[in-house]
């Protein structure tokens, strides 16, 4: 009677256990579904916005290389006219090269304003710091050629504020152009300050030093002779 009592009393637990599931699964059932189709949905649609992505850069890069293999080819103005389209389209990144590469073109061709406004352009809607300073740097060169130096000073201000590898290209340009417009002494203090900078390219800073051999020392004030010894006293018959 016992083993036929406790078969009994398992069948029984096993049906209630089957019951008990059966009610959760009519229950939560629907909830778990729905949370599973949502996962994987999500799951799908995040793999065919990677693969979308994906593809997408890669046109972007081929059409890029396309353009440039136009300039290397001589044709200006076809590679001038892609890349005219690229900075209208794509992802961030390839529209800010693709506008560097056009005013680089309106360089060559002698558009300087063109080609400053297109730097600019670029700068602003540079994704990272290393684009935005190399549309910056660029641009800054052409100011230097058709900006008075005041102007071209307050664009290398920032670039010589951020402390990378581009404010050392900003201060020896600043310090040419400083010497070229009479500032001889700002020139020589940022050329000093080049050829202390150890973390400067070791060309950049050699640039520096040959250019303040020519610029020279800073000449002598009148209380202060050059070889170091005190002003001579004046002569007879010389006022005093």
């Amino acid at each position: 009677m016992t083993n036929e009592t406790d078969s009994f009393v398992n069948e029984v637990n096993e049906s209630l256990r089957q019951d008990r599931a059966l009610d959760l699964a009519k229950k939560y059932g629907p909830y778990v579904l729905g949370i599973f189709v949502v996962f994987i949905v999500g799951l799908l649609a995040w793999q065919f916005w990677t693969n979308h992505s994906t593809g997408e850069a890669r046109r972007h890069a081929d059409a890029f290389a396309a353009a440039q293999a136009l300039v290397e080819a001589g044709n200006l103005d076809g590679a001038k006219t892609e890349f005219e389209r690229l900075s209208n389209e794509g992802p961030r990144g390839y529209r800010t090269m693709a506008r560097m590469e056009h005013a680089g073109i309106l360089v060559q061709q002698g558009d300087l304003e063109g080609a400053l406004t297109g730097f600019d352009a670029a700068a602003e809607s540079a994704p990272d710091q290393i684009m935005r300073e190399s549309a910056q740097i660029r641009a800054a060169y052409i100011a230097a050629d058709t900006q008075d130096f005041a102007a071209l000073r307050t664009r290398l201000q920032p670039l010589i504020d951020s402390d990378t590898r581009v404010s050392y290209l900003a201060k020896e340009l600043l310090a040419v152009e400083a010497w070229e417009a009479g500032e001889t002494d700002l020139a020589r203090e940022t050329l000093e300050q080049l050829t202390l900078a150890f973390e400067a390219p070791d060309s950049l800073r050699q640039r520096a030093q040959i250019a303040l051999s020519v610029l020279g020392p800073a000449p002598a004030t009148p209380e202060t002779p050059a070889d170091g010894a005190p002003a001579p006293a004046p002569s007879e018959g010389e006022t005093k």
